[in-house]
């Protein structure tokens, strides 16, 4: 059994901490060449503003958004 403890505890180190958010980006088939418009996650959401890039609405969601727990990563659905 000890055996079995070290090796989850040397792969649970292994892992990593964080992945980094995860965007999942919404299409239709009239509709899979449209840029992100809006983002949500939970119940916050993000609509992309006239002089704002895709890219800049992702990087305000990721900054507005409290750092997810060890391990774990952020998902947001674009629309």
């Amino acid at each position: 059994m000890a055996t079995l403890e070290k090796r989850i505890a040397t792969l649970e180190q292994a892992s990593p901490s964080n992945m980094g958010p995860i965007f999942i980006h919404f299409v239709g088939l009239d509709t899979k060449d449209s840029e992100i418009q809006r983002i949500e996650k939970g119940y916050q959401e993000w609509q992309r503003q006239p002089d704002e890039s895709a890219q800049d609405l992702k990087d305000r969601a990721i900054r507005e958004t409290p750092p997810p727990k060890s391990g774990c990563s952020n998902v947001f659905l674009c629309f």
